[in-house]
């Protein structure tokens, strides 16, 4: 299944969906009309915000960015900390200190798994979640006096004013088939783009689409471009423990996810060469249960599998590791910027030429 593939309507439902989606694109009109007027107020934080998201629904790598460029700021002598909504999270406590720079302060379950990730992974990075995301930004500046804010998945998120605005565009599959939710992915009009600073490219080879070419030139074309990669790092074990890529290549392998792009994760592990035997796709933050795990295991063995493998978000997802004689694996991404403009310069320049706000 390709990725328009998965985004397309079916023929007989899409007339039913036409009016909601008209609903919808005129309230995000409006929504936006009132916020770029300053009818809708904005929320300053004290510190410099930058803000990392995306037109579409899912599958962009928003997540992993954000982890890139809190490290990546981190590494350049900054003390940054991470605010995200937490998507599908389960905790009574709203907002959430997920870690104050120190110390994770809750499981996976409870901030959610990609906020969950961002902090195992930038242990030095405090990390805060709520579904008010100004709220959760307060309680991350009292926690940890973070020099700047790193909003993921942000950039519908307007009531959080933000410094700098990086917006995420998928290079196989920009826009889907170009229509507004419901009919479509776009989550507001391809002509939001014009609010971006920055254009990052992932999966990129670095050629630029015509259909982002010609968005940027009719309606952003000032905005700085840039072309990642997001590739295999290792495969990891429920307990930490890394392998080479190669180590699976020729096994007999069935994977499962709960991602929004399922698609992607596969072929990776067939361009790694490894044979797959069969797949389980969950809906997107799937939270597995163990009977999920007992199915999976009994559907790899029967297909005569010899490993099972799941991606970093489904692994942290999973509460009980299933008691089978199958080893599981996760598959790690890692994000790189091997061509054309680097990133890190860049933002290191914004950054620098940005005024402290008051308070700080």
């Amino acid at each position: 299944m390709t990725a328009p593939d998965r985004l397309a309507v079916a023929p007989a439902v899409a007339p039913l969906l036409y009016l909601p989606a008209m609903a919808y694109r005129a309230a995000i009109r409006l929504r936006n009309a009132l916020y770029d007027s300053g009818r809708l107020g904005v929320q300053r934080l004290p510190c410099p915000v930058i803000s990392i998201g995306n037109l579409t629904v899912g599958g962009t790598g928003k997540s992993p960015l954000t982890s890139c460029i809190a490290s990546l700021l981190r590494d350049s002598g900054y003390r940054v900390g991470v605010v995200s909504r937490g998507y599908r999270r389960k905790a009574a406590v709203d907002p959430l200190l997920v870690s104050d720079g120190r110390a994770l302060l809750a499981d996976a379950l409870s901030a959610g798994d990609e906020p969950y990730l961002i902090a195992r992974d930038n242990p030095a990075v405090p990390v805060a979640v709520g579904t008010d995301r100004v709220r959760a930004a307060r309680l991350l500046l009292r926690a940890a006096s973070p020099e700047v804010i790193v909003l993921d998945d942000a950039f519908q998120h307007r009531r959080l004013a933000r410094d700098l605005d990086l917006l995420l565009v998928d290079r196989h599959d920009p826009w889907g088939n170009g229509k507004m939710l419901p009919r479509g992915p776009l989550r507001e009009p391809i002509a939001s783009i014009a609010r971006a600073h920055a254009v990052i490219l992932t999966r990129s080879d670095g050629q630029c689409p015509p259909s982002l070419a010609s968005a940027l030139e009719r309606f952003n074309p000032g905005a700085a471009l840039f072309h990642c990669t997001m590739e295999p790092r290792a495969f990891v074990r429920p307990d930490g423990e890394t392998i080479g890529l190669a180590a699976l290549k020729g096994f007999s392998v069935y994977a499962f996810s709960g991602i929004a792009r399922p698609e992607r994760f596969e072929e990776d592990l067939r361009a790694l060469g490894v044979r797959l035997a069969g797949s389980r796709r969950f809906p997107d933050h799937h939270a597995f249960r163990p009977r999920d795990m007992e199915q999976v295991a009994a559907e790899a063995r029967r297909a005569g599998a010899d490993v099972l493998v799941t991606t970093e978000k489904d692994l942290v997802r999973i509460g009980q590791i299933p008691d089978s004689s199958l080893p599981l694996y996760a598959l790690a991404i890692r994000v790189s910027f091997p061509k054309g403009r680097d990133l890190q310069p860049w933002l290191l320049d914004r950054l620098a030429d940005l005024r402290p706000h008051g308070g700080r």
